[in-house]
């Protein structure tokens, strides 16, 4: 196909909003960029496929040859050279978790790898180099099976049945996609089926131009200037006004990829003002070096916000921007550009690379998850550090209680177990945490109780949804069930992320959304109202039971014991100076959700408000350790030390007082 510049200078408006999101700089919606280059994708692909097809000269083996071209010299090589500058300066662990995701980058499936490893203790994506190569996986799964399935329709079907069949395509993949963000929005984002409608509208527009059925508008110069401005519109909007409270692809991918077919369509048969400004000098220049430029800037701000420790403040994240600049130039000019010309590397020559190099990122990929990450290359404390054991308590096996577990009775009774239970312990992963020091002073006081606790945060609100959790319902009829069949229990002690429910946010979590009837559409702000409505209905349908509200802990990145090592590895003397968790923090989490239980326990005669964890702070810090004694396993979580360290504690404010 002809070349357009305005489709490098798209390539641009593509690239940079995702820099800068990245960076923290702004444009808290840059990441609908990769959308913006599915389209385009989709677009130059078929286009290229659909001129050969027509002319006979389709090959399969040329395809692959033009995507290893492109795709794997520039890839490769950031592959290597971001795992060797990650082996001076992670630890080992982070390092193991590297070579694992750059396996799954080098062989395109990182969309999978990354669905599959996010679990509830997964690390920031700050931690991660390789993620953004999610989206390679995503395009080249799309690429397996599309140009033979392309080839095959035109071919034996026509132009008009191949389009009917693109549509069909794009319709089911964009309903399966509105679906998932609901129902398991980490799918949503990640995985093909709810993605391949994107470059399925880049493939239809390029099916579309080539069969010149939109010819008679698209010569039209005011329709097309009036079409590239809302194309323009569609993408800016999102840009700015999305963030981590959107529910994303889904509906919301449409208006950014239907913003980039708008503006491929509109600068194809006439030049607008929209078209040529993205064909000036500097628009097409940094759109020929996006690929390179996609993919060296989030190694960059990983690995300079591994050592720097803390997010990028603006001067920084300007800094991160010009680094990628360079290194995009050079791996355009030195790695993308030569690996594209046949007559400096021939077909032969280019497979036999590919496999050669595939061998080396694999050898060495697996060499270091092999040896754990190298541990000989940190200082002998450091691995000790690191190398703790116990962390976790020895009853994990009563953890995530789901509804078919609770069907079946499977729910562990703790404490003394020669009593009848009288009392459940409720909550997520910070009750499983605490659950050590809640079941020895239990035994102390002669008493048992269940353990229904689980990973996604069982809390007793009735009529209260989350999107994502479509299994809400289900779970807390489950567990109104459970506690319908066994009247001995008479008090439930809760406790849980309250940070999170009430505010919807964390150091590790974004945009967090609780719903009830009377939603209002005000995100986050809602969450409050949802949990007081749901805990009051709760209460009215459970008027026997005693509540036992209990406070939560002070949690963030410093008291993780990775970044714990992190600081000690490279942190300033401003930095050294305040390990641990400044306890203005910790007042400011408490703040948000403590006046909240504090007023449930006012207007319910048997709901109560304990709080036990401000033990965990001192005037001046809410350290990590205690002595030698790490009182965290991860940055929100206590170790199994550390809860039975609140044991004491517990018994006094709990048990001393009946929980009967």
């Amino acid at each position: 196909m002809q070349y357009r510049a305005d489709i490098d200078g798209l390539r641009t408006l593509a690239v940079m909003p995702v820099l800068v999101f990245h960076s923290g700089l702004g444009l808290s919606g840059g990441y609908v960029g990769v959308d913006i280059f599915f389209v385009i994708s989709g677009f130059l692909i078929t286009s290229i496929i659909f001129a050969e097809a027509r002319e006979g000269r389709f090959t399969i083996l040329g395809f692959y040859e033009r995507r290893i071209r492109r795709i794997i010299p520039a890839l490769f090589t950031v592959i290597l050279v971001t795992g060797t500058a990650a082996s001076f300066v992670m630890i080992p662990g982070h390092l193991e978790d590297l070579a694992l995701s750059g396996i799954a980058s080098a062989f395109f499936y990182a969309n999978f790898w990354q669905y599959f490893s996010q679990g509830y203790f997964t690390e920031a994506a700050e931690l991660k180099p390789l993620l953004h190569t999610w989206s390679l996986g995503i395009e080249e799964q799309f690429y397996i099976f599309f140009p033979p399935l392309f080839v095959l329709m035109f071919t034996r079907l026509g132009g008009a049945k191949t389009t009917l069949g693109l549509w069909l395509v794009v319709l089911i993949s964009l309903a399966l996609s509105v679906w998932a963000v609901g129902a398991n929005p980490d799918a949503a984002f990640y995985l093909p089926q709810y993605r391949i409608w994107e470059l399925a509208l880049g493939s239809l527009l390029a099916v579309a131009l080539a069969e010149r059925s939109l010819d008679r508008v698209l010569q039209n110069r005011g329709i097309c200037s009036a079409l590239a401005a809302a194309g323009l519109i569609l993408i800016a909007w999102p840009v700015i006004t999305y963030g981590p409270e959107t529910q994303f692809p889904g509906l919301a991918a449409l208006p950014p990829c239907l913003g980039a077919a708008a503006l491929i369509a509109a600068g194809s048969h006439v030049q607008t003002p929209v078209s040529w400004f993205l064909g000036l000098g500097p628009m097409v220049g940094i759109g020929k070096i996006s690929y390179s430029l996609y993919l060296w800037h989030w190694p960059v701000i990983s690995l300079f916000t591994y050592v720097n420790i803390e997010p990028l403040n603006t001067a920084q994240g300007i800094l991160c921007i010009a680094l990628s600049f360079g290194l995009s130039y050079l791996s355009w000019r030195y790695v993308e550009r030569p690996f594209r010309q046949k007559h400096l590397v021939s077909r032969r020559q280019i497979f036999a690379g590919f496999g050669v190099a595939s061998a080396i990122v694999l050898a060495a990929a697996v060499t270091t998850a092999s040896y754990k990450g190298f541990p000989a290359r940190m200082p002998a404390d450091v691995v000790a550090l690191l190398d703790r054991q116990g962390l976790l308590h020895d009853r994990r096996d009563c953890h995530r209680v789901l509804p078919e577990r609770a069907r079946k009775g499977d729910v562990c009774v703790r404490g003394d177990l020669s009593a009848q239970p009288s009392f459940m312990l409720v909550g997520d992963s910070h009750a499983d945490a605490i659950s050590p020091a809640i079941f020895a002073a239990a035994e102390m006081a002669g008493v048992s109780g269940y353990q229904y606790t689980d990973a996604t945060g069982l809390l007793p609100l009735i009529g209260v949804t989350r999107p994502g959790r479509p299994d809400w319902s289900d779970t807390l009829t489950a567990f109104a069930e459970f506690l319908r069949e066994r009247p001995d229990i008479r008090t439930l002690i809760v406790t849980r992320y309250w940070l999170v429910q009430m505010t919807g946010y964390s150091y590790r979590h974004q945009g967090q959304i609780w719903r009830d009837e009377e939603y209002d559409g005000s995100g986050s702000a809602y969450n409050v109202n949802a949990t007081v409505a749901g805990m009051d209905k709760f209460v009215r349908a459970f008027p026997e039971l005693r509540i036992v509200l209990l406070d939560d802990i002070p949690t963030g990145d410093e008291l993780d014991l990775r970044t714990h090592v992190r600081f000690l590895l490279y942190g300033n003397s401003h930095q050294m100076s305040r390990l641990g968790l400044d306890p203005a923090e910790e007042r400011r989490q408490r703040d948000s959700y403590e006046p909240v239980l504090r007023a449930l326990a006012a207007r319910h005669g048997k709901v109560e408000y304990v709080s036990l964890f401000q033990e965990l702070c001192t005037e001046t810090s809410c350290p990590l350790f205690s002595g030698d004694t790490p009182l965290y396993r991860d940055g929100d979580h206590l170790s199994h030390d550390g809860a039975l360290r609140l044991t004491q504690v517990v018994y006094d404010r709990l048990f001393t007082a009946p929980t009967n």
